[in-house]
């Protein structure tokens, strides 16, 4: 008897390591990837919910984004955020404030700019399932549990393409991404994603560089 119940937790110990780096999602996930990359410069319009159902906390707010290689230009929540690779702006029109500070990738917030590559390191991924529009549903969770999430579920389509995404933060706290438009985007100078002093006339400056 105990040899047997050694022989099924062996099994599923086996599975459950097999299914953190699962083959089938790794093939959905580099799909969508590749597809994204060859699109290369592109924008969409999302939405973003907050919901702790324990504090009970549901908002929504509006966003756009724009991406071109590894550098951004985000919209939302009264905030511009502008990447351009090397240094990271952070606009407040309400305060006239810039706060300026050096890109690190590794600290970086989730957002349409990054998602499509994040699985790439320090994530172990799962294909949950597949829906009845052939959507498929997969799962990543950070190999660091330092971080403030614990898990990011992502809804991809049959054509390969991002419909929605969902971090959940230990905290409690789920941010769900809904992209509503998706534009594929030509000649769009790097100069767009440099935010510009000298055309924001008295805006204040801390610089952390």
């Amino acid at each position: 008897m105990k040899r047997i119940i050694v022989a099924t937790l062996t099994a599923v110990m086996a599975w459950s390591a097999s299914a953190q780096y699962d083959p089938e999602a790794r093939a959905v996930l580099d799909a969508m990837s590749s597809k994204y990359k060859d699109i290369g410069t592109y924008s969409a319009d999302f939405t973003q919910e907050l919901v702790n159902e324990s504090a009970e906390i549901n908002e929504t707010i509006s966003g756009s984004i724009t991406v071109k290689d590894d550098k951004y230009r985000l919209q939302v929540a009264g905030q511009e955020i502008y990447n351009n690779g090397t240094n990271v702006y952070s606009y407040s029109e309400e305060f006239n404030e810039v706060t300026i500070s050096p890109y690190e990738p590794e600290n970086e917030e989730i957002t349409l700019g990054n998602i499509y590559d994040l699985y790439k390191d320090g994530f172990k991924y799962a294909l949950m399932s597949i829906n009845g529009q052939g959507d498929r549903i997969v799962e990543l969770d950070p190999v660091s549990k330092d971080k403030s999430y614990f898990k990011i579920r992502l809804v991809i389509d049959s054509q390969d393409n991002l419909k929605k995404f969902t971090v959940f933060e230990r905290s409690g706290n789920k941010y769900i991404y809904t992209i509503n438009e998706f534009t594929k985007k030509e000649d769009v100078s790097d100069d767009y994603f440099t935010f510009d002093t000298k055309k924001n006339k008295g805006v204040e400056v801390i610089d952390f560089r």
